[in-house]
């Protein structure tokens, strides 16, 4: 709203809000987010290639302002924003992960299963989880039976709740082995008259 205000503002004066920020985002020594915020909400595709060279800059308020403002401009592809769920800034990592979203379904299971890895900071593990939980099926039930056990009560609370609204029920392969022994693994959750009908919802014997 602030940014909106000014840009009405500065316009009445005759100048020209877009062309600020474009000169203001070309020179990324004295770059500061609001800049990268404003250069996004003014709505030009043609942006999108000043913003991304941003996602390498020293800031990670700059670096999380470029993300946002590529998703925006709709022009985050999945392969250009995976590699920030690595990046040190959690801002940076909840940016990239709300920009993924939309495309959890295509994302590579592996390279997400991956970064739930314990020694991966906390907030690409919540992440990486995040997305599995958003592709449903087998890939959410594996890494909610994963967690379960998990040091971080965040993401064990997390995988408890992913596994007992069992959204992935009409979506993880009928009779097949490896849910029956994920089942088997998140018993304690259930009551054994609700994981018998589990059971046998997926074609496995209650």
């Amino acid at each position: 709203m602030v940014r909106a205000c000014a840009r009405w503002a500065y316009a009445q004066g005759g100048g020209d809000a877009h062309a600020r920020y474009l000169r203001l985002c070309a020179d990324p020594a004295s770059l500061g987010p609001g800049a990268v915020a404003g250069l996004a909400e003014c709505g030009r595709r043609e942006d999108a290639a000043l913003l991304r060279p941003l996602l390498a800059h020293a800031s990670a308020a700059v670096r999380a302002r470029a993300v946002a403002g590529l998703r925006s401009l709709e022009c985050a592809p999945p392969a250009l924003v995976l590699p920030l769920l690595d990046d040190p800034s959690p801002a940076v990592v909840r940016e990239a992960t709300g920009a993924l979203l939309p495309h959890a379904a295509a994302l590579p299971a592996g390279e997400l299963a991956r970064r739930l890895a314990p020694d991966r900071p906390t907030p690409v593990r919540r992440a990486a989880f995040r997305l599995l939980r958003a592709r449903g099926g087998l890939d959410q039930l594996r890494a909610a039976v994963a967690l379960l056990a998990d040091e971080d009560p965040g993401l064990r609370g997390n995988a408890e709740s992913a596994v007992q609204l069992r959204r992935w029920v009409h979506e993880v392969p009928q009779r097949n082995a490896e849910v029956g022994e994920l089942l088997d693994a998140c018993a304690h959750l259930f009551s054994d008259y609700v994981m018998a009908s589990t059971r046998r919802r997926v074609g496995l014997p209650g």
